[in-house]
């Protein structure tokens, strides 16, 4: 592990010296008028506080919001939107800073996501409803439940970020970062020379099943971290990291029923920090997903979409 994780920090500093010599332009956001991954889904946005999220729904129901991770997008949740929707409303969307949602030079701190998120409930009318993250769209889901308890119907968090997380994590790729991430302006330089390369990396180390990151599927990632302002937002959220220790204690308070996915093979948050989560939250339960990573949801969406619907019906 230590072997590979040096040969991680001299790929990222030899791409940072190489960045100056192929550094691609930075793409304007241009919100698309369809979801690549479903065409049937309508294309939204809502202001918050000034800001656009940019966002879809379907069916009818109870609703449910599905929370994306670090430098990710709604994409994520491809294949969970349609079998969702059959009983309930799902709304998917693109936090504050990623995807196509604005990104607003800010502080992007836990309580900034927390505080957007509340901000998109009551943009869209949503009184209360069962939320679904995954990575730091999980730790999003439970402070939501910590700090806005009366928004949150139940939980299902997947491979979720602790409060800890800094301490946590364990690969290599965000390893790297977390070695640097108190030098001057380094990180932030580390994030913008990233290169197809380092994020198709970033990409496998998200998954037990290499072979699911297609040229497809790691252009459309790479696209989204192209656009103006991306560079900000993930150094500022990294900076910020920090800041979720101060719910680490409240965890016990959560009093809704809450429900952990956790993939078998996840490299980033392994199986010892699910058994903590379960062990913090009062009556939540753990379900495994074999032979599946940081991403199950996607990785293995028959499980995980088959353990999220009995959940549901039985909570």
């Amino acid at each position: 592990m230590q072997e590979r994780s040096a040969v991680t920090h001299l790929r990222w500093i030899f791409s940072l010296f190489r960045w100056p010599l192929r550094r691609e332009p930075r793409l304007l956001l241009v919100r698309p008028d369809r979801i690549d991954w479903n065409p049937s889904l309508p294309p939204l946005t809502v202001m918050v506080d000034g800001r656009s999220i940019f966002y879809t729904v379907k069916g009818e129901g109870e609703p449910i919001v599905l929370i994306h991770g670090f430098g990710a997008g709604m994409w994520v949740w491809e294949n969970q939107v349609e079998a969702l929707s059959r009983s309930h409303r799902v709304y998917a969307l693109d936090l504050i800073g990623h995807g196509s949602s604005d990104r607003p030079r800010i502080s992007y701190t836990p309580e900034a996501y927390l505080h957007f998120l509340k901000g998109f409930l009551d943009g869209v009318g949503i009184r209360k409803a069962t939320l679904i993250g995954n990575s730091m769209g999980g730790g999003i889901a439970w402070g939501m439940a910590i700090l806005f308890p009366e928004r949150v119907e139940s939980l299902i968090l997947i491979d979720c970020a602790p409060p800890d997380v800094l301490k946590q994590v364990k690969n290599n790729s965000f390893l790297t970062l977390v070695s640097i991430k108190r030098l001057p302006l380094l990180p932030k330089l580390v994030i913008a020379s990233r290169d197809r390369r380092s994020i198709k990396q970033v990409l496998e180390e998200c998954v037990f099943d290499r072979r699911k990151i297609t040229p497809e599927v790691l252009d459309r990632q790479y696209q989204l971290l192209r656009i103006e302002g991306t560079t900000w937002v993930l150094y500022s959220t990294l900076k910020n990291a920090e800041d979720a220790l101060i719910f680490k204690d409240q965890l016990s308070n959560i009093s809704v029923p809450s429900f952990l996915i956790w993939g078998e093979k996840d490299l980033i948050f392994p199986l010892s920090v699910a058994e903590c989560l379960r062990q913090a939250i009062p009556g939540s339960i753990l379900k495994v997903i074999e032979k599946s990573g940081h991403i199950p949801m996607w990785e293995t969406p028959e499980e995980v979409n088959e353990a999220i619907l009995s959940f549901l019906r039985t909570k």
